[in-house]
């Protein structure tokens, strides 16, 4: 009889639709992974059912289950990005639904940001017998101990379970303050092969060479207020801890020398900053000469010419940015404060001969058709290797989430698959101007528009060679199942505009793209 076991519940099929089994990317669950290395660590017998690369129905996984015969099954809403919690609840209501038909005698509980912001909801929708509150390191260490009878339940902390109606929320525990304490991830328990990088990540040589794939940390959370994301639902409050570069590049050294990793994510949305931490990194990294295909993120107003330049040294061959907008009133409304030259970050990554990924997002309150064709063009004219264009979410423990629905701007979700960007049921908020199925129209639109663009697939085809480009043309042909484009669906906007603000489109305020 194992302990607990720590498992992924398939959403992929679901959010990503015709993409998921060519083009997305499968992940390795970091959350789970450092939490079974955290449990590992206080002689617990833990197992890892990673079923998002695990060919199983789910009434075979819940067969495979009992065969184990744990005390403890803990799913976990979470992913890679902070939106992933949200998005894995798809997965979850399906293991749950099944649960429900099946013999069992275990405990659950689900992990996760998403679960943390809406226990209650959560409790009700899975039937399961707890919510672990927050990083819930603690939190499933006792409730094994629970399981073996050895604490009460109201002495468990950081969870959140019925006693017959009632909710009960016990006490959660302060973060941990040392992350450089939690144990590194024992990657051997998984099967690196069986993991699989972002396409664009591979762009070049490697498109067909996408496995093995791994993902590293430096730090967590972000100091940052963005009205948009939930990063930092998990953590409780804004900030920033951070982990000893030196164990961080033990860690790449393992991936590197024993799993035979090239192709690497580095998870932290706040990795590029200018601080002695990065020289570290690039210091070790640079020692070591790796040949290393990375990735990471990075805010537009934290790099410099010099940092860039040393991050391709290393193996940083792609960073994705966050412009989110290249309007600066639209931008300014999400609270995402940004004094740097757009212009300028462009020309200095590209100077490094490092690819851009362009996040933005249309569909934010003040977008519009004109808005959202702008940032197509702006796009088009600088000429990114790779765009993500994502219309706006409300998530469930963000401002923005409040807001809306405060206002009465979209109603609560009564299912979790309408934030799948690739989803069939994907439904957007809606702007000011525009309605949701408007927004996922003109979104698919500028994708559509951006990779049938000949200048875009000439660089494409310069930068990364025929095969790419093939791959290119390939993926772009990919039907997009839209059920809310059906006429029946469609969502109009009211008469005066939804915010009673009048149907007339301004022109968007261009603020020399200084965002």
């Amino acid at each position: 009889m194992s302990d607990i076991v720590l498992i992924t519940t398939n959403s992929k099929k679901e959010n990503y639709s015709t993409t998921a089994d060519k083009y997305s990317a499968f992940p390795p669950n970091i959350p789970l992974l450092i939490t079974e290395a955290y449990l590992s660590s206080k002689d617990i017998d833990v197992k890892i059912m990673d079923t998002e690369t695990y060919p199983k129905s789910m009434k075979q996984i819940i067969q495979d289950l009992n065969d184990i015969n744990p005390k403890v099954v803990g799913v976990f809403c979470s992913g890679s990005n902070p939106s992933a919690s949200t998005m894995s609840m798809v997965g979850a209501q399906n293991f749950f639904n099944e649960l429900k038909n099946s013999k069992y005698d275990f405990l659950t509980f689900v992990s996760g940001g998403h679960p943390t912001v809406l226990p209650e909801r959560t409790l009700h929708e899975l039937s399961t017998d707890f919510v672990v509150l927050g990083e819930g390191y603690k939190a499933m260490e006792e409730i094994i101990s629970f399981s073996k009878g050895k604490i009460e339940k109201n002495k468990i902390s950081s969870v959140a379970y019925f006693d017959k109606d009632k909710l009960v929320k016990n006490e959660i525990n302060e973060l941990i303050k040392d992350i450089g304490t939690l144990p590194r991830i024992n990657w051997h328990k998984v099967n690196t092969q069986d993991y699989r990088a972002h396409n664009w990540h591979c762009f070049g040589d490697s498109i067909k060479n996408r496995s093995p794939y791994a993902i590293i940390w430096t730090n967590q959370g972000c100091p940052y207020p963005c009205n948009f994301c939930s990063i930092n639902n998990i953590f409780g409050k804004r900030g920033y801890r951070l982990r000893e570069m030196k164990d961080v590049v033990a860690e790449i050294d393992i991936l590197y020398n024993e799993f035979n990793i090239r192709n690497l994510k580095i998870l932290d949305e706040l990795f590029v900053f200018k601080n002695p931490r990065l020289d570290e990194f690039c210091d070790l990294l640079e020692e070591r000469n790796y040949n290393l295909n990375m990735w990471c993120f990075a805010r537009t107003d934290t790099v410099t010419p010099e940092i860039l330049k040393r991050l391709k040294k290393v193996g940083v061959n792609w960073i994705a940015y966050g412009f989110e907008s290249f309007d600066g009133a639209i931008l300014e409304a999400t609270r995402k404060k940004n004094k740097a030259n757009v212009l300028d970050t462009i020309k200095w990554t590209k100077d490094a001969d490092i690819n851009i990924c362009a996040d933005v997002i249309a569909g934010l309150w003040q977008d519009n058709e004109r808005t959202i064709n702008m940032t197509r063009d702006f796009m088009m004219e600088n000429e990114f290797e790779w765009v993500n264009i994502y219309p706006a979410f409300a998530y469930p423990g963000t401002p923005l989430y409040d807001e809306y629905i405060n206002k009465s701007i979209i109603s609560e979700p009564q299912n979790w698959n309408i934030y799948g960007l690739y989803s069939k049921k994907c439904n957007p908020c809606p702007t000011n101007y525009l309605s949701s199925s408007e927004v996922l129209r003109l979104r698919d639109k500028v994708f559509h528009d951006y990779y049938h663009n000949e200048k875009i697939l000439r660089m494409i085809e310069r930068k990364f060679g025929t095969e790419t480009l093939n791959h290119v043309v390939e993926m772009v042909k990919t039907p997009l199942e839209r059920e809310i484009f059906d006429e029946k669906n469609k969502l109009n906007i009211p008469p005066g505009g939804f915010a009673g603000q009048g149907i007339n489109i301004p022109k968007p305020k261009y603020n020399s793209l200084v965002v």
